[in-house]
């Protein structure tokens, strides 16, 4: 009997399995009804956080460019980890516009650096060095997958400044939030068709929308989809598996951008364009897996003057907020004002805007969790609001850095720092420069190449270092001017005695990083921002057992086979 039950139970379940699978062999995406926008922009759909094997992707570069051809889309941006050696395929590639940035690993969580330029210096993992690094690179930055179930993926920097937005929608961490029941069922159904199977797996982002909105009451914030592709599931320490694959993932979760005019086939121009209208929130996350994407619409107008998504508009009695298009049958479009909702109409929306707010809506389709699509903001405030969220959303300006108080090294005529490079690299002698300080006092001069990294020298570097016992209780930090031929960053150093240490002589070591420029600039580094990555630390640097204090350049700092040159001027301690 016993026998017979658990038979029928399996034969329920196999029954159950060719049904799901049926369905899903059978699944497109769903139709839409009602009129396209006639707003006057046009609609691309694009992907962005894409990697490569250029970092922890499983495909190459073309590769996924391939993929990202086949899923239909207008725009793909690549985002491999803490680099852009990607930059060189930027441009179109048979009608898909390829746009490079990069997916930077900081001590807050990772950060999306979009239109910024490579630079010869590497980034150094420091959050607010990271956004500073974006901003002066010309680019713009979004926090990614800012409440993933990993810690060290989870976004904790909310308070650091700058006009950073959020990546609402991720891939990554939709699959790692899902519990054994949807993961199973995503992997029985992925043969049949992997993108209905991985929508499956999809849920309303709630605590990300949730973090949106608060940080919305303070200040603008652009909310962007990432597919987070890496097509390369690890199984050990040796072997991976390549799935999902990038156009499975591309197909699901995507960004609409509404641009002023169609592109032109001119990369330059186009790229501009896209990024203009990703900074600006012009656009939309989307779950195209569900629906085509381009027909959704949601804007203000006055009867005279229309205002898009991701634009601000001044309150008044005939301001009414628009939301619809073509949608599929059934869509809800929920308004929601600083977070809470406050109507919902099927297909079409039309709701006055006199009270001010954060406006933005959901559209979700009949038996989804997941919406349909997630629309960036309209800011209705007067200007005085507007100005007020500028500001807190505006680079603090930076302190001026304090005069030394104590000076421990002049570097005239001579100097307690002494050179230091492996047998890759070089420094050139003599370090004293005797006219190339400030006003032609002395400094030191570091005319550094830094080596290429090989299997008997994995991490060639250039050094000053300083190994004179000292007691810095009652100091803050250390002040010093620097300045260099070009844009290079460099390690600050503290090392302290530590016998449970495993660095080098029982010493730990403190660091943070400091960005240089051909002009020279006081710069002052706290002993408390300097952190240690030692797995032995106890979290204390001991000031009065100092061994040490170093600058290094490495190819954590810049690119291996860099030569540059840095001046380093009246060290001293505040």
């Amino acid at each position: 009997m016993a026998g017979r039950r658990r038979g029928l139970v399996w034969l329920v379940l196999a029954l159950a399995a060719g049904i799901y699978a049926v369905q899903l062999a059978r699944w497109r995406p769903l139709a839409l009804q009602g009129n396209a926008p006639a707003d006057g922009f046009t609609r691309v759909v694009g992907a962005v956080h894409a990697h490569t094997t250029l970092s922890d992707g499983g495909g190459t570069p073309e590769e996924v460019i391939a993929a990202a051809r086949a899923a239909g889309l207008g725009f793909l941006v690549l985002t491999d980890h803490n680099n852009l050696d990607a930059a060189p395929l930027q441009g179109y590639h048979d009608g898909l516009l390829v746009i490079v940035g990069s997916e930077l690993s900081t001590t807050a969580g990772h950060v999306l650096g979009l239109g910024i330029r490579d630079p010869i210096y590497r980034f150094s993992g420091d959050a607010r060095d990271a956004l500073d690094d974006v901003r002066d690179l010309g680019g713009f930055a979004f926090a990614a997958h800012p409440t993933s179930n990993r810690e060290d993926f989870k976004w904790s920097g909310n308070d650091l400044p700058g006009p950073w937005g959020l990546e609402l929608l991720s891939g990554d961490s939709e699959w790692r939030r899902a519990n054994g029941f949807v993961l199973a069922r995503t992997a029985l159904g992925y043969g049949f068709n992997p993108g209905r199977a991985l929508l499956g797996s999809l849920a309303r982002p709630s605590e990300t929308l949730a973090l949106w909105d608060r940080l919305l009451t303070q200040r603008d914030v652009v909310g962007i989809g990432g597919t987070d592709a890496h097509s390369r599931v690890q199984l050990g320490k040796r072997h991976s598996l390549r799935a999902p694959s990038y156009a499975a993932l591309f197909s699901v979760v995507g960004n609409t951008v509404l641009l002023r005019a169609p592109l032109s086939g001119d990369a330059v121009a186009d790229t501009a364009a896209v990024l203009e209208a990703l900074r600006a929130g012009r656009s939309y996350v989307a779950v195209a897996g569900l629906a085509p994407p381009h027909g959704f619409r949601f804007e203000a107008s006055d009867g005279t003057q229309r205002t898009a998504i991701g634009e601000h508009v001044v309150p008044s009695a005939g301001l009414r907020l628009l939301a619809g298009g073509a949608t599929p049958a059934g869509t809800r479009l929920r308004l929601l004002r600083d977070g809470s909702p406050v109507a919902e109409a099927e297909a079409a929306l039309d709701e006055p805007a006199a009270t001010p707010g954060v406006y933005r809506v959901e559209a979700v389709v009949p038996g989804w969790d997941v919406p349909w699509v997630l629309s960036n903001p309209i800011y209705v405030f007067d200007s005085a609001a507007q100005a007020a969220r500028s500001q807190r959303a505006a680079w603090p300006s930076e302190p001026e850095p304090p005069q030394p108080a104590l000076l421990l090294d002049t570097f005239e005529g001579r100097s307690v720092f002494a050179p230091g490079h492996d047998q890759t690299s070089t420094l050139e002698l003599p370090l004293l420069d005797p006219h190339g300080g400030l006003a032609g006092s002395g400094a030191a001069r570091l005319a550094f190449h830094v080596g290429i990294p090989s299997a008997t020298t994995p991490s060639p570097y250039c050094a000053l270092v300083d190994t004179t016992p000292r007691d810095l209780r009652g100091r803050q930090g250390i002040v010093f001017s620097i300045r260099s031929d070009r844009e290079y960053r460099v390690w600050f150093q503290v090392r302290d005695q530590n016998p449970a240490s495993t660095d080098d002589d029982g010493q730990e070591y403190w660091f943070a990083s400091v960005r240089t420029q051909p002009q020279w600039r006081r710069v002052a580094i706290p002993f408390a921002r300097l952190r240690s990555i030692n797995p032995r630390s106890d979290g204390r640097l001991d000031l009065d057992k100092v061994r040490g204090i170093v600058f290094v350049l490495d190819r954590g700092s810049v690119k291996p086979d860099t030569r540059g040159t840095l001046w380093l001027d009246d060290l001293g301690l505040y």
